[in-house]
């Protein structure tokens, strides 16, 4: 895969396009499963961010795109730019290759690069998706990205439901009611600033997953 140079700056069409696309799916999406939001003020207006959430469906940065507030950057399993169409239309979506099966040293330096300038970066800190809809035990780049990226403070959020749209075994799609949830705002700089890297990178996880299950027991 050729090297990847993530978009930070984009024209003023580009905006009013994906305006237009949020919108739109959040049409959609709301005509189809219903949706149902809660936690909006919690998420901050402005400043750089990482948002946190369970992974349950391919439909999930759709979902994600439509009904969060802002624009965001999403890391993607590096196999998924390798088809050309596909690869197009998630770096449209401001996602950016990541390889999941060792460090990837240009994935954290897009991540930082994100961060670095107030923009919101979405995590599925699980690494994979749960179709079963059981929460799984999360990875430590969370923590290792926040204290990169200048102490970014961590927003966790929950979905249900979008793990029963596509059943493979069904051979079908079908439409549940799909609800989100975000939760309140983890400050990591208190935690930085008290303990060394290793145990903030653990306590910054643990804090994150930990809300996320909360979040999810609400809504599942």
């Amino acid at each position: 895969m050729k090297e990847y140079k993530i978009k930070l700056k984009r024209s003023k069409a580009f905006h009013v396009f994906y305006s237009f696309l949020k919108l739109i799916l959040t049409i959609l999406f709301k005509m189809l499963y219903r949706v149902e939001v809660s936690g909006y003020e919690n998420i901050p207006k402005s400043g750089r961010l990482i948002l946190c959430s369970n992974h349950l469906s391919y439909v999930d940065p759709l979902i994600i795109v439509g009904y969060f507030s802002r624009h965001v950057y999403f890391m993607a399993k590096k196999e998924v730019f390798n088809s050309r169409v596909l690869g197009e239309v998630v770096s449209f979506l401001n996602a950016f290759p990541v390889n999941r099966d060792s460090l990837d040293r240009k994935g954290i330096k897009n991540s930082i690069g994100i961060l670095n300038s107030d923009e919101v970066l979405c995590m599925f800190p699980e690494g994979t998706r749960s179709t079963e809809g059981v929460i799984k035990e999360g990875h430590r780049g969370v923590g290792l990205i926040s204290i990169l990226g200048s102490n970014s403070p961590v927003l966790p959020m929950a979905l249900s439901g979008t793990n029963k749209i596509i059943q493979k075994s069904r051979k079908r799609i079908f439409f549940p009611k799909v609800k989100i949830i975000y939760g309140n705002l983890i400050d990591t700089s208190s935690i930085i600033k008290e303990n060394d890297n290793k145990t903030a990178i653990s306590i910054i996880l643990n804090k994150t997953m930990g809300s996320i299950k909360e979040l999810y027991k609400r809504i599942g």
